[in-house]
C-alpha cells in the first residue's frame, strides 16, 4: 500500500466523512484519492490538521470527522493530541500516515519515535495499527470515537506535489460539504 490507495481505502469506509488533511503526503494523497474532492486541505501550516479538525469535529458533531495526518505532522502538532483527549470529540477520527519519515522535505527520519497509538493510548484515547486495506476499512468503520489510526505502510510512493490550491475555492467547497449541499 502507498499514502494514496490508503487514502482511498479511507474515503471509501467513510464516504460521507468530512476530512481535513495536513500539508505534504497527506494532502497530496487525498487530492489524489478524490479528484481534488471538497475537503479542507491544511497544504501550509505544518501540525495544525488535528487541530482544525477538532474544531470541525466541533462546530459539526452530527457528521463523522476524519484528520488525515502524516507522521512528520503529529509530530509537529502533537499537543494536538493532548487536546482531542480533553475535549473528546465522539465523531473525530485521527488517522495517522506513518512510514518514519519526513518524506516532502528530502525523506529525513523522524528522529523520534513513531508511537502515535501508544501516546494515544496513554491519553486515554481509543487507538489500533492497521497494516491492510481490510484492517483500514474495518477499523475506521469501527473504531470507537474519539480514536486516533495509525496506518503503518512501507511503500513510500510519494503521491507527488499538489497542484495550487485556491483557499477561498477549498474553504467554499469544504463548509458546501459541511451542510451537506452538492458542490
Amino acid at each position: 500500500m502507498n499514502p494514496t490507495d490508503i487514502v482511498r481505502t479511507i474515503l471509501r469506509a467513510a464516504p460521507d466523512a468530512l476530512v481535513v488533511s495536513s500539508l505534504g503526503t497527506a494532502t497530496s494523497a487525498l487530492r489524489a484519492a478524490s479528484d481534488d474532492g471538497p475537503h479542507l486541505y491544511m497544504g501550509g501550516s505544518m501540525g495544525t490538521a488535528l487541530a482544525a479538525a477538532i474544531g470541525v469535529a466541533e462546530k459539526q458533531p452530527a457528521r463523522a470527522v476524519i484528520a488525515i495526518l502524516g507522521d512528520g505532522e503529529a509530530v509537529m502538532g502533537a499537543g494536538s493530541f493532548w487536546s482531542m483527549a480533553g475535549i473528546a470529540p465522539p465523531n473525530l477520527l485521527a488517522i495517522v500516515l506513518v512510514d518514519g519519515h519526513y518524506t516532502i522535505t528530502g525523506d529525513q527520519p523522524l528522529g523520534v519515535p513513531d508511537v502515535f497509538a501508544d501516546v494515544a493510548a496513554a491519553l486515554g484515547l481509543e487507538t489500533a495499527t492497521a497494516y491492510t486495506d481490510d484492517e483500514i476499512t474495518t477499523l475506521v468503520q469501527t473504531l470507537h470515537r474519539p480514536a486516533v489510526l495509525e496506518v503503518r505502510y512501507e511503500e513510500r510512493a510519494w503521491p507527488g506535489s499538489s497542484p495550487f490550491v485556491d483557499p477561498p475555492v477549498v474553504r467554499w467547497r469544504f463548509e458546501q460539504a459541511a451542510v451537506g449541499a452538492s458542490t
